[in-house]
C-alpha cells in the first residue's frame, strides 16, 4: 500500500508534470558517478546576496562594503562619489603628494569577469572585481582596463558577437584557467600601493 504523501511532496508534484517521466532512466548513470547542477532556485530559498534583479542592490552594497572595508584596512581612504557615472568609488592616499584613482566595481556572489568598452575613455580607472560576496572566500581582484582587455583577447573573448557587435562581454563563472590569469591582481596591500603609484 502506498503511503499519503507528505506537503512536500504535494507541493513538488503542483509545480512540475511528471506524467511523461520513466522511472529509472538515469540510474545506470547515476551509479557511475554524478555531480548536482543547480540551474536555477526556489525564490524563497535563494541567497538574498544572489544576484537577481530585486536585489541586485543589495549584492553591490555588500561588495561595495567589503571593498571599501578592505581599502581602509589597508591605509587607504575611501570616497564616494554622489553621482553614479561610471565611477563607484575614489581611492587615495593624503600626505605630501595626493595620489588618488577612480574604482568600477563588479560585485559577484560567484566569480563573474565582465567588461565595457565604454570604460576605456575613464583615466586611471581600476576595475575591482568583488567575488564570492556574502561569504568567507570574498576576494578582490584589481585590474586596469588594459589589464583586464589582455586577459579578454587572450581568452578569445573579443571574438564573441557581445564584444564585437555591443562592446561587452560578461562571464557568469570564471572557471579555473581565467581565475588563473586573474590571480596577479588579487589584491593585497603591496599591490594596492604600487596601483595607486602606477596610476
Amino acid at each position: 500500500m502506498r503511503s499519503r504523501m507528505g506537503s512536500s511532496e504535494m507541493k513538488l508534484r503542483s509545480q512540475f508534470d511528471f506524467s511523461k517521466a520513466v522511472r529509472g532512466k538515469f540510474y545506470e548513470r547515476y551509479k557511475k558517478g554524478h555531480r548536482v547542477t543547480l540551474l536555477e532556485g526556489e525564490p524563497e530559498l535563494d541567497d538574498p546576496l544572489e544576484s537577481s534583479e530585486k536585489d541586485s542592490q543589495l549584492l553591490e552594497i555588500a561588495g561595495k562594503h567589503f571593498l571599501i572595508s578592505r581599502l581602509i584596512a589597508d591605509g587607504f581612504e575611501v570616497a564616494e562619489p554622489l553621482r553614479d557615472k561610471g565611477i563607484d568609488l575614489i581611492v587615495y592616499r593624503g600626505g605630501d603628494s595626493f595620489e588618488a584613482f577612480p574604482i568600477q566595481m563588479k560585485a559577484s556572489s560567484g566569480r563573474s569577469f565582465s567588461l565595457d568598452e565604454k570604460y576605456r575613455r575613464v583615466p586611471r580607472l581600476q576595475i575591482a572585481y568583488v567575488w564570492n560576496v556574502g561569504s568567507e572566500e570574498a576576494s578582490v581582484f584589481v585590474l586596469t582596463f588594459e589589464e583586464a582587455l589582455r586577459i579578454l583577447r587572450a581568452k578569445g573573448f573579443d571574438r564573441t558577437s557581445a564584444w564585437r557587435k555591443g562592446g561587452r562581454y560578461f562571464v557568469r563563472d570564471a572557471g579555473p584557467e581565467l581565475k588563473g590569469m586573474l590571480e596577479p591582481y588579487r589584491m593585497t596591500s603591496e599591490l594596492w600601493r604600487s596601483k595607486l603609484q602606477a596610476a
